[in-house]
């Protein structure tokens, strides 16, 4: 019953390049995590994003992860989004973007 909301779909390095980490934050109280960026489409069409994050200890282990859904992002331009761990987690931490999905937009 998903297969309608994938089509058109993109998780790939062209999605992923659209997406850039601007801040990194962990809760010193154990709290959950958040990471804020940016967005540029590079793609001719408007589309929507969806963001998957993943909080890095300082070895390099996943201790959280979260998403953040984008709206419709015009070709060229910015969008800004945040998104927050699921789960708690103490610093120091890192972000990676772990996957992109980019759908053209209805």
């Amino acid at each position: 019953m998903t297969a309608p909301l994938l089509a058109g779909c993109s998780s790939n390095k062209a999605a992923e390049k659209d997406v850039s980490i601007t801040a990194c934050r962990d809760d010193p109280g154990g709290g959950r995590p958040t990471a804020d960026g940016t967005i540029v489409n590079h793609s001719s069409k408007a589309s929507t994003y969806v963001v998957d994050i993943q909080f890095l200890d300082s070895s390099g282990n996943k201790v959280s992860e979260g998403g953040s859904p984008v709206g419709k992002v015009e070709p060229g331009a910015t969008a800004v989004f945040h998104a927050q761990g699921l789960s708690g987690a103490k610093g120091p931490l890192t972000c990676k973007v772990a996957t992109v999905q980019r759908t053209v937009a209805p």
